[in-house]
């Protein structure tokens, strides 16, 4: 499926629905793009494999789609077809094949969602239906989120990547 925004700060979807990621209230299959509610105060937009995530100017995280593994951060496991708010201010977004990842505006690291691989760098391999923090730095600046892996840029330059290396996608010279 595809998202996208307008310069009016509107979202549109299309494509795949099957799991309601495109935020239309249904699973019908779209093949134009159709506006997702009436809101016009977005500012970032993540698809996942099939979820969404979009983030509005007052820093608030929206998600909608598959929520088998927690990747919408509500707190619980349900598929949901329209928007719906995962709590705390935000700074950023980022979402995977199953998991999502945020920043807070004092550059704290959040992720929730599928963790089979470690991709929540949360140091096990637990399902996390609510965000958790990860670590206790407060240095972020960047992230970004792959179908089984986690990248994050911190204030000092350094890139830190975790979760599945099956391919070498963690840069670490093996897999």
């Amino acid at each position: 499926h595809s998202i996208a925004y307008r310069a009016d700060g509107s979202i549109w979807s299309w494509g795949d629905n099957a799991n309601g990621q495109l935020g239309t209230g249904n699973t019908t299959e779209v093949h134009a793009p159709v506006q997702v509610g009436s809101d016009t105060a977005w500012v970032a937009l993540m698809a996942g494999t099939a979820h969404s995530l979009a983030m509005k100017s007052d820093g608030s995280i929206w998600a909608w789609g598959r929520n088998s593994s927690g990747e919408l951060g509500t707190g619980n496991n349900t598929e949901q077809h329209s928007p719906v708010q995962v709590s705390g201010t935000w700074a950023s977004i980022a979402a995977g094949d199953a998991h999502s990842m945020a920043l807070k505006a004092d550059g704290s690291l959040w992720t929730w969602g599928n963790n089979n691989t470690g991709q929540l760098g949360l140091g096990n391999y637990t399902n996390q239906n609510s965000p958790q923090q990860v670590g206790q730095d407060s240095i972020w600046i960047a992230i970004a989120a792959g179908e089984g892996h986690s990248l994050g840029l911190k204030a000092d330059g350094t890139l830190w990547a975790w979760g599945l290396n099956l391919y070498g996608q963690l840069g670490t010279g093996n897999n």
